[in-house]
């Protein structure tokens, strides 16, 4: 197993002068010859002046090219006019030996026991990664920090200061083309990244956090790796949503109010029991690769079953709802039919191979310890909204619930796997002895 690095990032604030409004002290002046005697050299870029003590190294020297598209994709974020950023800068150290920097006085005189990364305004400071990957997402992450304190505002609240610099450090660079904000598709893609591995071990073992846990986080203090993964989470779901995406990305206008939380819920209360739901199904299917939009579940008026209901829903979604409430305690007996396909591969020669499957699923391949494709459900409870871990329907199953519940469907496939999925199939809901 791979380790997860600590990623501390713990700042302090200068004296506000306003809501969002900080004045920031301009980058120290660093001594190049005494700097050039202990080892450091300088790496510039348009936006980065880089001191480090690391030897030449296209990877390491390619941090400033990182950094200047950076601004650019930070402004078209955050809605600034790039021509205004042409002066902009940041000064920055990479570290191997902090003696060195302290040596000639280049530590941040307010919090010297910084673990990994801090930053304070126009500079920051980087202490030395295992992975060319997770170098570029430090640099990323702390560049966030001082792009949204000097141009944006200083945001008043921790998980959202620290998720959106998770979110906007999480990255592809790729030929000299950066793109931020990515889901990651592979492990193997962000080395030593970890979050997800964490956000999936807290689910299994049951400890899943609510949004309004994450968001009372303060990062007045160091936060621990499991804190930044759930910031980054709840970031990335309320940006990568299309019902919520829009609303999220304006919250940047209120940054620096204290009651920014309630300003969330303001914004958002319309939909807010739905998005509860939908953060719980998020974590529990959180994977590399997710596809957000075809995940997006699909809710609907729930009336209560007769004697006989049924409900038809597209094999290419997450969770659906089947529009129909079951009572607590009373038997339902639920059939599925429908041919669908659920997966297309090309082999070596170039000939396509189609999955067809059925309500049952395909028990050559399995997903989450599930045939590929199979119908499964779980409970949106109708009391307290709680949405349930899933569970096997297939063809056919009685189901009795324990509260009063509306049924949820989808068939059983990789989140970050949807986009060959084809056809629909169709379920009917019995009260058992009808």
């Amino acid at each position: 197993m791979r380790p997860t690095l600590l990623l501390f990032c713990v700042y302090v604030l200068p004296a506000v002068a306003g809501a969002g409004s900080v004045d920031f002290p301009v980058p120290r002046q660093v001594d190049e010859r005494r700097a050039a005697q202990v080892g450091l050299r300088k790496i510039m870029g348009r936006h980065l002046r880089l001191y480090t003590d690391l030897p030449a190294d296209s990877a390491v020297d390619e941090l400033a090219a990182v950094f200047d598209a950076a601004v650019a994709r930070w402004a078209e974020y955050f809605e600034i006019d790039l021509s205004t950023l042409s002066d902009w800068k940041m000064q920055g150290y990479l570290m191997q030996d902090k003696a060195k920097f302290a040596a000639l006085g280049l530590l941040p005189t307010e919090r010297t026991d910084f673990a990994n990364g801090y930053c304070n305004g126009y500079e920051l400071w980087l202490v030395e990664q295992p992975s060319d990957y997770y170098r570029r997402h430090l640099l990323l992450h702390e560049g966030t920090h001082g792009f949204m304190y000097t141009r944006v505002g200083a945001p008043a609240i921790g998980w959202y200061a620290e998720g959106m610099a998770e979110l906007l450090g999480t990255h592809r660079w790729q030929h000299g083309e950066l793109t931020l904000g990515v889901m990651p598709v592979r492990r193997e893609d962000v080395p030593m990244w970890g979050r997800i591995r964490l956000l999936r071990e807290a689910a299994r073992a049951g400890e899943s956090l609510q949004m309004q846990p994450i968001m009372q986080l303060d990062n007045r203090r160091a936060f621990s790796t499991r804190e930044y993964a759930w910031c980054w989470a709840l970031c990335q779901f309320l940006d990568s949503h299309p019902r919520w995406q829009a609303k999220f990305r304006n919250l940047r206008t209120h940054v620096g109010e204290q009651s920014f939380n309630k300003r969330v819920r303001y914004e958002l209360h319309r939909a807010w029991p739905d998005l509860l739901v939908e953060w719980d199904a998020f974590i529990r299917s959180l994977d590399y690769g997710y596809d957000s939009k075809r995940m997006m579940m699909r809710h609907q008026t729930a009336k209560r079953v007769g004697h006989l209901a049924t409900t038809s829903m597209g094999a290419d979604g997450g969770w659906q709802s089947t529009g129909w409430q079951l009572e607590a305690g009373q038997a339902y007996q639920v059939t599925a039919v429908g041919r669908y396909e659920i997966a297309r591969e090309t082999d070596e020669q170039g000939v396509e191979a189609i999955w067809p499957c059925e309500p049952g699923g395909i028990t050559i391949k399995y997903h989450e310890g599930r045939p590929l494709g199979m119908l499964v459900g779980a409970w949106r409870e109708a009391r307290n909204g709680r949405f349930s871990d899933s569970f096997p329907i297939g063809l056919d199953r009685t189901l009795k619930p324990s509260v009063d519940a509306v049924l949820y469907l989808r068939v059983n496939d990789s989140p970050a796997s949807l986009s060959d999925n084809t056809g629909t199939l169709t379920a009917t809901i019995r009260r058992a002895g009808d």
